[in-house]
């Protein structure tokens, strides 16, 4: 299991990037396991798996951690 943050997400495409401190990962909205709970957005914390995909790695198995902090 991995830890990071999410740096980008397209709401209109239903995908973004994870970072996890070296590498920005891809990552599909519906790859997201908790996501009925939050609202997509950058900068939240999560946890997840790295799978192969289509072009590369890719983030599976998602979940959120905690919110943004807006201090």
């Amino acid at each position: 299991m991995f830890t990071g943050k999410i740096v980008r997400f397209n709401k209109n495409r239903g995908f973004g990037f994870i970072n996890n401190g070296e590498e920005d990962i891809f990552f599909f909205a519906d790859s997201i396991l908790n996501r009925e709970d939050f609202y997509i957005q950058d900068g939240l914390d999560v946890t997840f798996e790295i799978a192969p995909g289509y072009k590369g790695p890719q983030a599976v198995n998602i979940s959120i951690t905690k919110e943004e902090s807006t201090d």
